[in-house]
């Protein structure tokens, strides 16, 4: 028990110093890991390397999250620029496996028949294919034999030189299983294809405009998706931050429910109704996430337009026309214009000096549970001449509105948590 506990002690401790320093480098994905998802010549990002566990703990691709990878899957981490070269030499070969045909047969150290054994395979042992190499030529006693000189790997990690006369090379996308092995097939690649093309796939965040019963009209819209457009090759996102397509050419599925988009270098996974999307956007993978819905959007940005409008015309019922003795005069159109005449106190603190007496307003903004009691909503002028919004929270009274400036408030996902601190308040008559 107490080596059991010194080993988590100290397998913890490694792995905390580590955490605590900048990543180790860079390695290139040697043989191709199903679980994680990493393909043969990937990049990796390695945090920590376990002389314990034998093993490093990489940041994957996609930016999900972490991954402990045996060593021998990766090579030595090295800068980026180094770990970029080592992964153009995989190239070639990548997803190029060997099934061994003679029992016995040699991986050496050099590319030299007589050169140091370091592995004896057995037959039908599978083996990665890294690169080929210069080598000196094989002979028997009818001359030059057949073949060349190729890097490779075996599963336990030993890496050498190997003459391909007694090799079959194939190629495998599933980490060296051969096409009848494998567990993907063409008909589950079109089944899932034929889904993704046929969900309509929105914004995750909807999903969660849903649940809050707090529509974002700023962000919803019915337009907004990831689409995949088969006939023209073409897949793409529309979303209130993005705005991108790409052209792709093969598909292929890869373990986890995972689509790639050769040619794009976007890569599609689906975990039940959620879909994750991910891409790169200055050298970097982004992810960006969506779902499928069974709710009409057309219809919920429709009632939530409904509701805006019906408290706004709550407003302009009670008058069109709002005084106040030291903030000017108010009006309010039904159409959602206003103009402001005297606001000068509220320069420059709160309205800019270049703002002019006119502009839009609505409501765009949600009142936190906790300022319910005291507010009925908040109120957001678009003033002609400046780029800042400027918010109000608002009451309506028995004489008129009383608007609370709101500029000091916090404003989270749409939704004012809470008020300024000493804000001002203007009380504002309404006018027969």
């Amino acid at each position: 028990m107490k080596t059991k506990i010194a080993f988590c002690f100290v397998a913890f401790f490694q792995i905390f110093l580590f955490s605590c320093s900048k990543n180790l480098g860079y390695s290139a994905v040697l043989w191709g890991d199903e679980k994680n998802g990493l393909s043969d010549g990937e990049i990796v990002t390695v945090l920590v390397r376990s002389n314990i566990t034998h093993s490093y703990i990489i940041t994957l691709p996609d930016q999900s999250g972490s991954a402990e990878i045996p060593l021998w899957q990766l090579s030595e981490p090295e800068s980026k620029a180094r770990a970029q070269q080592t992964a153009a030499r995989l190239l070639e070969y990548a997803h190029t496996f060997a099934s061994v045909k003679l029992d016995g047969l040699p991986i050496r150290a050099e590319a030299v028949n007589t050169s140091k054994q370091v592995y004896r395979l057995r037959e039908k042992e599978i083996i990665r294919i890294l690169y080929k190499g210069e080598g000196v030529a094989v002979t028997n006693a009818q001359g030059a034999m057949e073949g060349e000189w190729f890097r490779v790997l075996t599963r336990d990690g030993t890496q050498g030189w190997c003459f391909s006369h007694n090799l079959e090379l194939y190629r495998s996308e599933e980490g060296g299983k051969r096409e009848e092995e494998a567990i993907q097939t063409d008909e589950r690649d079109e089944a899932l294809l034929k889904n993704l093309q046929e969900t309509r796939w929105y914004p995750l965040e909807f999903m969660d405009f849903i649940k809050a019963k707090r529509i974002d009209l700023k962000r919803m819209d019915e337009k907004f998706g990831f689409f995949l457009d088969t006939k023209n090759s073409v897949v793409s996102i529309l979303t209130a931050d993005e705005n991108l397509s790409w052209k792709f050419g093969e598909t292929k599925a890869k373990s986890g429910g995972k689509i790639l988009f050769e040619g794009a270098a976007v890569t599609a996974q689906q975990k039940g109704s959620e879909l994750t999307i991910t891409y790169m956007e200055n050298g970097k993978p982004k992810n960006a996430r969506f779902c499928a819905l069974k709710e009409d959007i057309s219809l919920l940005i429709q009632n939530e337009k409904n509701r805006r409008q019906k408290e706004w015309e709550r407003i302009t019922n009670k008058s069109r026309v709002f005084s106040s003795s030291n903030y000017g005069t108010l009006s309010l159109s039904l159409s959602g214009t206003f103009g402001w005449k005297n606001f000068s106190p509220l320069v420059p603190e709160i309205v800019s000096q270049n703002a002019r007496g006119s502009g839009t307003v609505g409501i765009e903004y949600f009142l936190s549970d906790s300022l319910k009691s005291s507010y009925d909503g908040i109120l957001t002028f678009h003033f002609t001449g400046m780029e800042k919004e400027v918010n109000f929270l608002y009451k309506i009274t028995d004489t008129g509105l009383r608007l609370e400036d709101a500029h000091g408030s916090v404003i989270k996902n749409n939704v004012v948590i809470s008020r300024a601190q000493s804000p001002l308040v203007i009380f504002f008559t309404a006018k027969t």
